[in-house]
Formats: structure tokens, C-alpha cells, sequence
């Protein structure tokens, strides 16, 4: 696969090379005075273009005018933001977004986007270019690496400019970078989470885990295979992997722990690389996506990685308990009880409620052992996260106000919508048990609220979130900057609140 190469490059219109370039202007385009800013000549045609009513301005509006050999830029896009005043990053990355694929299938190998165009507000210079870095590269992503016929049918841009008359490319370099770098991370989180289970194994997860800790210094990674889990008694994640004969792994990723003086942070991904439902199947429709169980753990790894270029002050530990969710003769039943790490022990009502089973063992395995100063949690939970939200948020859970601070910041700053659900105590009459501790879940009504409320009793007291992406996590259509199929959901959320953490 082909990587986009960014450039930042400071130069006039006049003396810019390109097949293509893209300006933004407001609504109405006929008193944007950025028009009035740019060369006489381009000026002149894009004023006829915009008199002609072919372009107001509108958001998610274009037009495509040629510039007739009146300059070395072959042609001009004009992209519509709406009202200036209306106008936010995440407008700028979702419409830039939507149209780097209007490009992309031109089969257009070199694009400039002008800086200046989109500095609307008081937006700073830095984060514009990192947003329309993360737009351009997010936007044009598709996964061919299973495709072996039609290649050439699949067009990509090779090279991106992000051009400033204006400006320093001091002042904008660092931004293309982050930008890049948090990009890369959200498509390797969809390659992972939207790759089909024969490939994307628990062992294939723990090599990825185990790569980045040799590309990167700053990383270390342990895997538990099945009879070291055994001995540590991991025995609620080890109940749903009875079942497989593919060897689960409890992966350990460690970022920062030489530095000193910071605060410890938990991450937890659910990785379940194929979920049947075990003893109590799956209906067979739409059972395929099941592959895509495991894309909270493809969020803690790709966060880490992410995390071991940018380089934040803050210690960060990942784990993700991967495993399939299989039928057999060995898996656990409806009806069993379950020790878990914590001592505590499990009434199973249903098998196919098997993401908090291992997601429980992991967060107490955290709060034990690393002492963490907030613990986060991923997971494709529940189908009621989705009928309550549908594919539009993040619904999250949080035992902390301070900590659900920093996630409603994040959310704002990143544009990954979230929306906190309550994690109420009468929610634990669902949960009671005859023969156990508790069962694991509570029955239809509240589903992701009584999954919540069963996590919980497993943190140990710190402060923690519980982010139930089901829903949120795909999408069946292209849609802004995210292309049908995975979102990569949480990876930029968590990156702006990771890197931001002492702030």
C-alpha cells in the first residue's frame, strides 16, 4: 500500500506546481474576503465561476475550474464551509474529507490544499494543518491487501501539499506531522478491526504488539499464552477461550514506564477476534462482522503506537485479552459460575455476553498490578450501546467526574462525539444471583447500562471509563473522512486526551 507523502510548503499561487488545487471559501462565497486575497487571475475566473451560481459556498459543496494555462496549477477546487461563523475543525475535517475521495478517483497523484483558506476564526495555524493532514489521509483510505485482481482500479493520492503564502512552514510543519501520525494510527486500527478473522488471530495480535516494541524504544510488550494465564488466574478471560482451539494471549504493552514523576495510565481493549456467541450462538445473519469483535484492542494498540512517536509525558500501560468465542466441547455453558482474577465469582447466563468476561479480568489485572491513576476500557459491547446511539457516539460510562472532564474536552478538541450514560447502583438489582456473586448480565432492559454496572465492580476503586463503541465503531456508507467499513473510533479522542493528560 501506497503512503501519502505530506509537505509543508511555503510559496504563492503564482509559483505553485500542481495538478490540483483546493480552496476553501464561506457561505456566501460572493463576500468571502478571502477571494479578494488571491491572484488576479484566478481571482477573475473564480468570480465568473461563483456569478455563474455553480458555487455558493454551502457546506459540502464543490466546484472544478481549470485555469487555462493562466498559472502552473492546472485546476482549482473550490470547497464550500458554510457560514464562517457556524464553522468548526471537525466541519474542515469531514468536508475535506468527503472530497480528498472526489479527488483520489481522478486518479489525481499530487494535490495542494491552500493553509490560508481554511485559518478561518481563531483557528490556529497548527491545528488546521493537522486537521486537514488527518482529513486527506483518513478520507482516501481503503484496505486492498486481500484484493489480488483490478489493482490498478484502486486510485490513491501519492503526494499532498499544504501550502502557505503567509505563513512560516515553522509554524504549521509540526501539525502535518501529529497529523500524520494520529492518521496512521486510525487506519492501522481499521486494517485491524475490519480484516477477517483467519487472518487477525489472537497470535497476529501479539505480533503486531510485539513489532511495535522493536520498532520503538519507548515500548515494551509481554504476552501470556494459556497456561501463564492459567497460573496468574485469569480464569474469566480463560472461560471464554476454552472453547477455541486458536491459543488466546493476554497482551501487555507498556509506553513510558522510565519516566519519572507521571501519572500511570490503564488502557483495556476487548479482543475478541471472532465472536459465535459459544454455546449460545449467533444467529448466522450478519454474523460475519463478528470479525470485527476485536476492535477494542485494535484501539489500544494503535493508540500505542501512536503514543511511542508522540511521545507525551505520561506513563501508559495497554492490555488486550484476545481470543475467539467459539462452540465446541470444551466451552463454558449458560449457567456456569466463573472465578475471576479478582476472587469474585460469575454466574454465566449467556455465552455470548463474553466481552466483559475477559474485559474483567484485564481491568483488575491493571488496577493490581500497575496502580493506575485512571483506567479506560474499549469494547464492542452491546447491540443496546447501538440502538441507543446508533453510529453517530461513543456512550460512555464513568465512576470519576474529573476523569469525564477530560473525556467531554477530549471529545470536543478530537470532534469523536460522546455521550454519558449513567452508572447508577439500582441498576444492581439486574445483577443478583442465587447461586454466585453476581451474574454477568441483567437482562434486556438497561443492557449496556447492567454491563457497565458489572464492570465496575471489577476496577478496584480507581477512576474509570468504560467506552461501549458498538454502533459507533462502522459505518455501512462513505461518510466525511471516514470511508465505509471501520472508524478507528476512540483512537483520536483518546490520543488528544493522552498527549494533553497534564493540561
Amino acid at each position: 500500500m501506497i503512503t501519502m507523502k505530506v509537505k509543508a510548503v511555503k510559496t504563492s499561487i503564482k509559483n505553485l506546481e500542481t495538478p490540483i488545487l483546493v480552496i476553501g471559501l464561506t457561505e456566501p462565497a460572493t463576500k468571502d474576503p478571502f477571494l479578494t486575497t488571491i491572484e488576479p487571475e484566478l481571482q477573475e475566473k473564480v468570480k465568473k465561476l461563483i456569478a455563474l451560481g455553480d458555487f455558493k459556498g454551502e457546506q459540502e459543496e464543490y466546484a472544478l475550474t481549470y485555469t487555462d494555462e493562466l498559472l502552473k496549477v492546472k485546476r482549482i477546487m473550490l470547497i464550500g464551509l458554510g457560514k464562517e461563523k457556524e464553522l468548526t475543525l471537525e466541519d474542515i475535517r469531514s468536508i475535506v474529507g468527503a472530497k480528498s475521495r472526489v479527488i483520489r478517483d481522478r486518479g489525481l497523484k499530487k494535490v495542494a490544499l491552500l493553509l490560508e483558506s481554511f485559518c478561518r476564526g481563531n483557528f490556529a495555524t497548527e491545528k488546521v494543518a493537522k486537521t486537514l493532514t488527518e482529513a486527506m489521509i483518513l478520507g482516501t483510505y481503503q484496505n486492498t491487501a486481500y484484493k489480488t485482481k483490478n489493482l490498478e482500479k484502486f486510485k490513491q493520492i501519492e503526494e499532498l501539499s499544504i501550502i502557505s503564502e503567509t505563513h512560516l512552514v515553522a509554524s504549521f510543519s509540526k501539525g502535518i506531522k501529529e497529523g500524520e501520525i494520529i492518521a496512521a494510527a486510525v487506519n492501522f486500527c481499521r486494517d485491524l478491526a475490519w480484516s477477517p478473522a483467519n487472518y487477525i488471530t489472537p497470535t497476529y495480535l501479539a505480533k503486531e504488539a510485539e513489532r511495535i516494541a522493536k520498532q520503538y524504544d519507548s515500548i515494551t510488550t509481554t504476552v501470556f499464552d494459556r497456561a501463564k494465564c492459567q497460573e496468574i488466574g485469569l480464569h474469566s478471560f480463560l472461560a471464554v477461550a476454552q472453547g477455541t482451539e486458536e491459543p488466546p494471549k493476554f497482551i501487555i504493552m507498556d509506553y513510558g514506564s522510565k519516566l519519572k514523576d507521571v501519572d500511570t495510565i490503564a488502557l483495556i481493549g476487548k479482543g475478541i477476534t471472532f465472536d459465535t456467541g459459544g454455546i449460545s450462538l449467533k444467529p448466522s445473519l450478519n454474523m460475519l462482522n463478528m470479525k470485527a469483535d476485536m476492535t477494542g484492542g485494535a484501539v489500544v494498540l494503535a493508540i500505542m503506537e501512536a503514543l511511542a512517536q508522540l511521545k507525551p509525558k505520561v506513563h501508559v500501560v495497554g492490555l488486550v485479552p484476545a481470543t475467539d468465542n467459539m462452540p465446541s466441547g470444551k466451552a463454558y455453558h449458560p449457567g456456569d459460575i466463573i472465578k475471576s482474577y479478582s476472587g469474585q465469582t460469575i454466574e454465566v447466563i449467556s455465552t455470548d455476553a463474553e466481552g466483559r468476561m475477559i474485559i474483567n479480568d484485564a481491568l483488575t489485572y491493571a488496577a493490581r498490578n500497575y496502580d493506575p491513576k485512571a483506567m479506560f476500557d474499549f469494547a464492542t459491547l452491546t447491540g443496546s450501546m447501538m440502538v441507543a446511539l446508533g453510529n453517530h457516539a461513543i456512550g460512555y460510562f464513568a465512576n470519576d467526574d474529573q476523569l469525564a472532564k477530560k473525556v467531554e474536552e477530549a471529545s470536543k478538541l478530537s470532534g469523536e462525539r460522546v455521550w454519558r450514560f449513567p452508572l447508577w447502583e439500582v441498576y444492581d438489582k439486574q445483577l443478583k444471583s442465587d447461586v454466585a456473586d453476581f451474574k454477568h448480565t441483567g437482562g434486556r432492559p438497561g443492557g449496556a447500562i447492567t454491563a457497565a454496572r458489572f464492570l465496575s465492580k471489577f476496577v478496584e476503586d480507581k477512576p474509570w471509563v468504560h467506552m461501549d463503541i458498538a454502533g459507533y465503531a462502522s459505518q455501512e456508507n462513505d461518510d466525511g473522512y471516514n470511508p465505509k467499513g471501520s472508524k478507528g473510533p476512540a483512537v483520536r479522542l483518546m490520543l488528544e486526551l493522552l498527549t494533553n493528560w497534564n493540561e
